[in-house]
């Protein structure tokens, strides 16, 4: 690495004037610990938003307009022991961290969707002196003298000189610690390895796991760590063990600091009661020379609410996570809704389901499980835990509870919790409200982080949230003035009279839904649509599913929501996507950018209903809508094709043969797939209605009797694939046997084939 020389020399002058103000502050006991053991500086003044780790410098700012995790920030105001330093009308950013030495860093997360986090670094004097990005950051450290800043993301361990503006790149790691005098520590795997410019001193093999901090001193040669119930210490020179603390029975570690030659231990005292904060204080040799409560909080108990064991979609129910239980909150922001920006330009799949609370509201966990995660995506607004259902090193689903205050946070990695425990308050999102964003998340490993392309979401929290009071149904709007629902040209622009459709149509409604009591407009659950031939009412559409906003994903990321949000929503100049703080929201549906499951593939949004299939004239569309609680609502129009096919030719394109392709993957279990073809037929070949064929597809045992029943239904020609599900038959050889129109008429009149497939458990 370069410009270490210089880094040193601006790390000692800044190291000793701050090192002075901190220990005057500590003399002054401005120091004590939050009800979780975090420790703080106690301030008398209420109007500090965001304060330095010593209490020297802070800002206050005015929250406007707010999406799901972004916040506008304006009127910023820098201040120094009470001494005005700089302003900024329009923050650069959502949230904000200041250093010991005045440096602001602005966390921007405009583009949270991808993965990405903009830093923009200002000077004490207001002076811009960089913007960097980074993918999936979730950890974030200032050295003791400010001017040294470390973050975590998904490549490396990044470490920022301020006033150069020079950063560095170490190994990614699970924790790392900074120290003034340009001495890194990184833990992998419980070992710590120790850097100095760039060159690798010495490593040490810890004894105990779960590490919630580390600290590092080469003034005083030493390196200190914490777990929940261990305090050790190491001399920085050789790695030799100093000494080290233990706790039990309710007190756990929570945080830990060097200041002035003293080791401050922040402790955690957790009763069944209440939970109070403790300050304990050591010399370098591990003597304990003083101990004090600090902030404490009355924890309210509440005896597990009835939950019922089942609901209509299979998911096990869980309590709402704030008091009462069974009370439904304000829902905001849906699951799978599109958000945008106000220009129309991109859009994305909202992550979870955001609910709308009083400010510093107490949230308690929907389950009980074991802490996997406690992290900030950015500042202290982004502070979220994690709950899994089980203690495994393989993958495992738990409950994300996002925008706690960070002081208030009750559990750490490796805790127990249990249903209706008390886990934190929540912070301040509005001017005057605060919000959770909730859901089911899917990770691996015994600690999970943001960084490692693994945390996925699982499904529709409402689903599973009881009780679910909504009887206020969905309607459906009107998209244009002049036509109820819209039509474009598959995947333009080019939107069509409902009186002239042609070729490939995406067909499109804008539904409004308002979940419960709440204000803001939603989303419709699931949607539906069939189309029917005016003059012989025949249903030449069955009945399909547009889509269900009860996906899963593999990774919380852009790279899935983004353009997943224009295979279920239409976003362009014409119709675009929702602003930011509107109460009235745009929804526009495309039913047809969907093969009839439940499944999403990018595939998709290429999908169309093709008027070409059928003869010109008029026909009528039918949509209906549901939300979570079963509501709906339905609405048609009268439509005119206009393809100038008056006479029925068929179009070349259409498959012209049966086919059944053999079930993959076989063997299988418990799932597997069928292809088949069914052709489009003319009338006299045994083709009415437009070719709708009455299909059935059955799966027989070695003896002949039927065991299961795929497919019973008219269908429309084309090509299909249908996944079938094992789970309750044995192991053993099968047939399936697929059947359609009449084969027993003659050739050209129907079909009939069968293969074998192996169930292998």
């Amino acid at each position: 690495m370069k410009n270490h020389f210089t880094l040193l020399i601006v790390l000692a002058i800044t190291y000793f004037s701050c090192s002075n103000i901190i220990s005057a502050q500590l003399r002054n006991e401005n120091y004590t610990a939050s009800i979780n053991g975090k420790i703080i500086i106690d301030s008398p003044n209420h109007n500090i938003q965001v304060k330095s780790e010593n209490g020297s410098f802070w800002c206050t700012f005015d929250i406007g307009a707010v999406t799901d995790e972004y916040r506008e920030l304006s009127n910023f105001r820098l201040y120094k022991e009470g001494r005005f330093l700089f302003g900024l009308s329009k923050v650069p950013g959502s949230d904000l961290e200041i250093s010991n030495s005045g440096y602001v860093i602005f966390y921007d997360h405009k583009k949270h969707f991808l993965g990405e986090l903009k830093i923009h670094a200002y000077s004490v004097s207001g002076n811009h002196l960089f913007t960097k990005s980074f993918f999936n950051a979730d950890q974030f450290e200032f050295s003791e003298s400010g001017n040294i800043f470390g973050i975590v993301d998904k490549h490396n361990l990044n470490i920022i000189n301020i006033p150069m503006s020079a950063a560095y790149s170490y190994e990614k790691c699970e924790k790392f610690a900074l120290d003034n005098a340009g001495y890194i520590v990184v833990l992998n795997n419980n070992e710590l390895k120790i850097y100095r410019n760039d060159r690798l001193l010495n490593s040490i093999k810890l004894e105990c796991s779960y590490i919630r901090k580390i600290i590092i001193s080469s003034e005083n040669n030493l390196i200190a760590l914490i777990n929940k119930r261990n305090f050790i210490t190491y001399k920085l020179s050789d790695g030799r063990k100093s000494f080290s603390k233990q706790l039990k029975g309710n007190l756990s570690f929570r945080d830990i600091k060097i200041l002035d030659a003293k080791i401050i231990v922040g402790i955690h005292k957790k009763t069944k009661n209440e939970s109070i904060g403790i300050l304990r204080e050591y010399d370098i040799s591990g003597k304990l020379v003083d101990e004090r409560f600090g902030e404490s909080k009355l924890i309210d108990q509440h005896e597990k609410a009835f939950v019922q064991k089942t609901n209509k979609y299979e998911y096990d129910p869980i309590p709402w996570p704030f008091f009462p239980f069974d009370s439904m909150r304000t829902v905001w922001n849906h699951y799978e809704q599109q958000m945008g920006n106000d220009g129309g330009e991109w859009s994305y799949l909202h992550q979870g389901l955001d609910l709308i609370v009083p400010i510093a509201e107490e949230t308690y966990s929907v389950t009980e499980g074991i802490v996997k995660l406690v992290l900030t995506l950015g500042g202290g607004a982004y502070w979220r835990i994690a709950v899994s259902d089980s203690l495994v090193d393989d993958y495992s689903n738990g409950w994300l509870y996002a925008h706690l205050i960070e002081n208030t946070i009750q559990f750490d990695i490796g805790d127990t919790v249990y249903i209706h425990d008390y886990l934190g308050d929540i912070i301040q999102w509005s001017e005057d409200w605060g919000h959770i964003h909730f859901v089911e998340i899917r990770d691996s490993g015994l600690v999970w982080l943001y960084d490692d392309n693994e945390w996925g979401i699982n499904f529709n929290p409402m689903l599973a949230l009881t009780p679910l009071p909504d009887t206020t149904a969905p309607y459906i709007d009107t998209v244009f003035t002049n036509s109820k629902f819209g039509f474009c040209e598959n995947e333009t622009s080019n939107y069509l009279s409902p009186d002239s459709l042609y070729g490939e149509v995406d067909i499109i409604c804008k539904v409004v839904d308002y979940a419960g009591n709440s204000e803001w407009q939603q989303p419709a659950f699931k949607t539906y649509y069939w189309v029917i031939n005016t003059a012989t009412g025949d249903t030449i559409q069955p009945r399909q599913l547009g889509h269900v906003l009860n996906h899963s994903y593999p990774f919380y990321s852009g790279d899935h929501y983004t353009p997943f949000s224009e295979v279920m929503y239409k976003r362009d100049p014409i119709l675009a996507a929702s602003s930011w703080m509107s109460t009235e929201r745009n929804y526009y549906h495309i039913l047809t950018n969907s093969n009839g499951d439940s499944l999403i593939d990018l595939n998709e949004r290429y999908l169309a209903f093709n008027t070409e299939n059928y003869l010109d004239g008029y026909y009528v569309i039918f949509i209906e809508v549901f939300d979570e609680a079963g509501n709906s609502a339905l609405d048609s129009m009268s439509v005119q094709f206009k393809n100038g096919n008056s006479t029925g030719i068929k179009n070349e394109n259409l498959v012209s043969e049966y086919s059944l392709a053999q079930n993959y993957p076989n063997p299988f279990n418990p799932t597997t797939k069928i292809k088949f073809t069914i052709p489009q037929l003319d009338p006299i070949d045994g083709g009415a209605n437009n070719g709708i064929l009455y299909v059935t597809l059955k799966i027989y045992d070695t003896l002949g009797k039927e065991v299961m029943t795929v497919v019973d239904e008219q269908m429309r020609p084309g090509e299909n694939e249908i996944e079938i599900y094992a789970g309750n038959l044995a192991s053993g050889v099968y047939y399936y046997q697929l059947q359609a129109g009449n084969p027993s008429a003659g050739t050209g009149h129907g079909f009939i084939d069968s293969k074998k497939m192996i169930v292998l458990k």
